[in-house]
């Protein structure tokens, strides 16, 4: 018996971690996600009431996205970042009722934040501002502080920002004996890529104007050092201590990290909107889905020498969340009274072809699109009945539209729609370009997307078929058709699809950062062709919704296949 005993592992001490990422201010959805919390509080928070047990909330980048947006109904002076971070405040807020009810009584509860690019979109000042007020720890191990003057002058100011956080756990036994936890936290760097211009005193490690899928070893050595040096000052004092990094990189560079840093235990990644798990070596790399569709709770188990003996995640979904009662949920009823008018339903959409809702999903990133060929369509009437008849299509990133439409929706789901881009890069830009110089940018476009088809996302066009397929085959050996014989144009008469003539003059509107990306190789040729019409996707979007009505009427070119 005495054998048995001393063979039994006993629990020395616990952390639980409640993660999310990429919400995008979707704060519709938070009512949902909160009861999801609830529902599972006990197995989320389990043994909150030991002093043995630290939780933490982890919010792993891109809780915002446009900040400086305008457009509430309710209040005008509103920005989304106002009401992002009002959110913020009321979910830590009630997190931690849940974590007290569950411990019945007084429990550790601690956030943690790491920024994601879409956090940035209104340039650093408004985030500073946030992470230096908000009841968190905001992780910022790959900002380069001798680049990023207002940066630490936000860290002299508060200590709620930091390179790196180290926590202390009492054993359950020996409350003399603490077991480290060291929290680190990775920001995407390529900030001239996602908001060029807009830091003005906040610079990353690597900081370059790249895609992701160009993003290799070579040119994340900044940031892989950032990280290492964090973990190996913890590790010399902390030999058994475990390390955490909030990863807001997407999984392949949050893999690359671990392959060089490879003492770090858990990665919580961000950026890829993937719901998904891998292993690198010993570590595992956790993916946090995205737009509030799922949360995942994460811990980690120490025994009484210190050694990590245990982790475990469980991932919980809030679209199987029972919603019984939801209209009466705490939250709910703070964005009924704090956006009343915003809340009221605004749009009517007439059911056609069996098409009963514009959806917005992943799948708009790489292929056919109701709501895109809508959008596409309906900016370009305005901008022909308003201010150029001339104008033959329009272009849209599929990453600029963040949300979609259906009969009922109100005006909060109405500013989703175009959320994609900061309100700083979001001018549109009207220009000519030969055929040949069209179909071009496409092919460039879609042989970028067909790399990475999440990340890369597709452009979609007004008036244009795009065969996707024939570019894949094209480029992969098994095709000889040539690229432009991918490309389809809108016949004004027939209204029919036909070849693009490579000699003709095709007026064409797009966005202002798509012509300012100095790695797209069209932007760069036809840019100085392009002139400013002061207006955005967003405002042009809102001025047809208003002559019809806030009325969405289905029809064939919503209903066309425009990639193929």
């Amino acid at each position: 018996m005495q054998n048995l005993i001393n063979n039994i592992s006993f629990q020395g001490a616990r952390i639980n971690i409640l993660a999310t990422a990429d919400n995008h201010g979707n704060v519709l959805k938070m009512p949902i996600w909160l009861k999801t919390v609830e529902n599972n509080a006990k197995d989320i928070f389990e043994k909150s009431n030991e002093e043995s047990t630290r939780n933490f909330f982890a919010i792993v980048g891109d809780w915002f996205i446009n900040p400086s947006k305008q457009g509430y109904l309710t209040k005008p002076k509103l920005t989304n970042g106002d009401l992002q971070n009002l959110t913020m405040l009321k979910t830590i807020e009630m997190l931690r009722g849940i974590v007290t009810n569950v411990a019945q009584g007084a429990a550790y509860f601690e956030t943690l934040f790491t920024a994601g690019n879409h956090c940035l979109d209104a340039g650093d000042g408004f985030l500073l501002n946030v992470m230096k007020k908000n009841p968190m720890k905001s992780l910022i191990t790959n900002v380069n502080l001798n680049k990023s003057p207002a940066v630490v002058r936000a860290m002299e100011e508060s200590d709620n920002i930091v390179k790196s956080a180290v926590y202390s756990i009492p054993d359950d036994k020996n409350p003399n004996f603490l077991h480290k936890v060291l929290f680190l936290g990775v920001t995407i760097p390529s900030m001239d890529f996602y908001n060029p211009g807009l830091l003005k005193g906040m610079t990353f490690y690597d900081n370059c104007n790249e895609k992701d899928t160009n993003l290799d070893e070579s040119k994340l050595q900044g940031t892989v050092a950032s990280v290492k040096k964090e973990v190996e000052n913890f590790k010399k004092h902390n030999p058994k201590g475990a390390v955490i990094l909030l990863s807001h990189t997407g999984g392949k560079i949050s893999e690359l990290i671990c392959k060089k840093v490879p003492q770090i235990n858990l990665v919580l990644n961000g950026h890829d909107h993937k719901n998904s798990q891998t292993n690198v070596g010993k570590t595992s790399v956790n993916s946090l889905g995205k737009d509030n569709e799922m949360i995942k709770a994460l811990n980690l188990e120490f025994d009484d020498n210190g050694n990590i003996v245990k982790t475990s995640m469980t991932p919980y979904f809030t679209a199987v969340t029972l919603a019984d009662g939801i209209e009466k949920h705490p939250f709910q009823l703070f964005l009924n009274d704090f956006l009343e008018k915003d809340m009221h339903p605004l749009v009517s959409l007439k059911a056609s072809s069996g098409v009963r809702e514009l959806t917005y999903g992943n799948e708009l990133r790489y292929s056919n699109s109701y709501l895109m060929n809508y959008l596409t369509s309906a900016i370009k009437s305005v901008v022909k009945e308003s201010i150029d008849s001339d104008l033959f299509t329009v272009g849209i990133q599929s990453s600029i539209v963040r949300g979609g439409l259906k009969d009922g929706a109100n005006n909060l789901d109405v500013m989703k729609v175009f959320d994609g881009v900061s309100e700083d890069l979001s001018n549109l830009k009207i220009g000519t370009v030969k055929g040949k110089e069209l179909a071009g940018l496409i092919v460039e476009n879609v042989l970028y997307n067909l790399k990475a088809p999440t990340r890369s996302t597709i452009i979609h066009w007004s008036d244009i078929q795009v065969n996707r397929s024939m570019i894949a085959d094209i480029k992969n050996g098994n095709s000889d058709a040539d690229y432009i014989e991918a490309i389809k144009v809108r016949n004004k008469k027939s209204g029919e699809f036909e070849p693009i003539n490579p000699d003709k003059d095709y007026k064409m509107l797009i966005n202002e950062k798509y012509l300012v990306k100095d790695d797209i190789e069209w932007a760069k040729k036809i840019r100085s062709r392009f002139v400013s019409i002061d207006k955005t996707y967003d405002q042009l979007f809102k001025t047809y919704l208003t002559k019809n009505k806030y009325k969405i009427n289905i029809t064939p070119l919503t209903t066309e296949q425009r990639i193929i």
